[in-house]
């Protein structure tokens, strides 16, 4: 049950690989609708090859479903339970896989009624209501209400349900990149007023690029900490200024407040993995 359970972890990790948001199965929850961001089947590769195998060949695969097909799941006295699954085809719309074949997949896992995850082991996040937080890449997004399931063989021993919002609305990096693509200099420097006169080394430089990582904040928006690089480049050689760095990190702490996400228990920024962005001198 180890290696199913790290299987799950692995098959998270491969999805984010991807360089676009990724659609997610669906799972009935108490009679609701939620959206799960995970494709459970895939933590079997057995069970992913057999039905990659079944599954219609008129099926379109487009970059936002590199599996080709949705799992619909739910959850009945405590279980795991897959219910049916659909393809897209450019010419026939939407095809729902014959439920003969699906069992005929998933035969070690039928019982009189239901087909039982049981080779599901470890945490399934789901999914409702408006997104607020979205990396282009694999499920990494949060929206308002979410779930954590907690199962263990099929069995769903617990859950967590979030109400996740937008805590103080302020400052972002991510804001940055409009100014950025009208190559608005100006207004970069107004924020960050840099004293580069304290930096003869500059004097040949044409931009910094800044790297903004590990990123702490408060419930208020405060910037706690954060960690920071500088970056110049001179002979073609990438250099790293560290006094640049501890001067940008002072400036970005003196803005108050952040935009700051309350996101599963805990507070975020928008810019969760980090930031970089470049400081034009001339």
């Amino acid at each position: 049950m180890k290696r199913l359970a790290i299987c799950i972890f692995a098959l998270t990790l491969a999805i984010s690989a991807f360089a676009t948001g990724q659609d997610g199965d669906n799972v009935i929850i108490d009679g609701e609708e939620w959206s799960l961001l995970a494709k459970p089947i895939y933590a079997d590769t057995l069970l992913s090859k057999g039905l990659k195998t079944a599954l219609p060949k008129e099926r379109t695969v487009i970059t936002s479903n590199w599996s080709g097909y949705t799992a619909y799941w739910s959850i009945k006295n405590e279980k795991m339970c897959l219910d049916s699954i659909t393809v897209m085809s450019s010419g026939n719309g939407t095809i729902r896989m014959p439920e003969v074949d699906i069992r005929r997949v998933f035969k070690d896992y039928c019982d009189e009624d239901n087909i039982v995850a049981t080779w599901i082991t470890g945490d399934l996040r789901a999914a409702r209501g408006k997104v607020l937080y979205y990396e282009h890449s694999g499920f990494e997004r949060n929206q308002e209400y979410e779930q954590i399931l907690k199962v263990n063989q099929g069995k769903v021993t617990g859950r967590q349900t979030f109400h996740n919002r937008v805590a103080v609305d302020g400052f972002s990096l991510k804001g940055l990149e409009a100014q950025l693509r009208k190559k608005d200099r100006k207004e970069i420097r107004a924020i960050f007023p840099l004293h580069i006169e304290n930096y003869p080394e500059l004097a040949d430089v044409k931009r910094i690029v800044f790297s903004v990582s590990n990123i702490k904040v408060d419930s208020l928006g405060n910037l706690l900490d954060c960690r920071v690089t500088a970056k110049i480049w001179q002979q073609d050689e990438p250099q790293e200024v560290e006094r640049l760095a501890q001067e940008m990190k002072e400036l970005l702490k003196n803005i108050r407040p952040w935009k700051t996400l309350f996101i599963n228990g805990e507070y975020f920024v928008e810019e969760r993995y980090g930031f970089t962005f470049p400081y034009i001198l001339s």
